[in-house]
């Protein structure tokens, strides 16, 4: 029986148990629609007290039992990530582009209802393409190809409607903290056409940049998804999110110390699990 069964039944024993109590000459004992014998036995099984049990005491036992909903969920997740390094466009006429990326990990939803905060722990790849930067002899024109990678830990805030027990939309904004791990870059420099006779060209990959970069990388981030419960506690869930650093990310070493920022466009699924 279902919910909706189980209330149904109880309201008319409700209703029966007062209309047998309000007739005349009426016992306050329930006596149910079996035979004689069939009650008697039953009440000997039960012993007395169960043979008078008052109306409250029945209803309570035809009232469903409602199961707690998680207070802690778990989303390991996996994602594309499209990455750009902003602030370089237009320095020594570079231009930029933006690579492709990928992350990974899990998040972990504290609370539970329409609200709900968020962190975790990702393993995140972010970078970028300059592209024609003319360096600071005159002589070459470079392309570099920039690779960061960082732990991730999301310190967000995450609204569910309609609730989080079930299918829903969500959004979420918030701050990422990003940890340095990583940082590498190729490159690849072709000399301007009027050193071209003499002045070799260079192609290099793999090259550590982590002194160019901050240790850190804190980053503001919006999201929004959509988890698809197939089950209670089991969902699948389908985001995207756009962050952008707060701060610079780069040290005094890159490039004449300029201003670079991370941007990048994240498009991730996985699965939703309620602890």
């Amino acid at each position: 029986m279902n919910k909706v069964s189980y209330y149904f039944a109880a309201l008319i024993l409700g209703f029966s148990m007062s209309a047998h109590a309000q007739s005349p000459g009426a016992s306050t004992k329930f006596t149910p629609s079996l035979t004689k014998d069939e009650v008697s036995a039953s009440n000997e099984m039960a012993g007395a007290g169960a043979a008078t049990q008052t109306m409250s005491q029945r209803a309570e036992v035809l009232t469903p039992r409602l199961i707690p909903n998680p207070w802690v969920t778990m989303e390991p997740t996996f994602g594309y990530v499209n990455a750009n390094l902003s602030g370089i466009a237009g320095v020594n006429g570079a231009s930029v582009d933006a690579v492709n990326r990928m992350q990974g990990g899990a998040g972990v939803l504290i609370g539970r209802g329409m609200w709900q905060g968020e962190t975790g722990l990702i393993y995140a790849q972010r970078g970028g393409a300059m592209n024609n930067a003319l360096d600071n002899s005159g002589t070459y024109k470079v392309n570099m190809d920039f690779t960061t990678t960082y732990l991730d830990v999301p310190m967000m805030a995450r609204f569910s409607f309609p609730h989080s027990s079930r299918s829903h939309f969500f959004a979420r904004a918030g701050v990422i903290v990003g940890f340095l791990v990583d940082a590498k870059y190729d490159v690849k420099a072709n000399p301007v056409s009027i050193y071209s006779g003499y002045a070799p060209a260079m192609n290099e990959t793999g090259k550590d940049a982590k002194d160019l970069f901050n240790s850190t990388d804190f980053r503001g981030a919006l999201g929004v998804g959509y988890d698809w419960k197939f089950s209670r506690n089991v969902g699948w869930i389908v985001q995207a999110d756009f962050q952008e650093s707060l701060a610079k990310i780069n040290t005094s070493k890159f490039f004449n110390d300029m201003d670079i920022y991370n941007m990048s466009l994240i498009l991730s699924t996985g699965v939703s699990i309620k602890m």
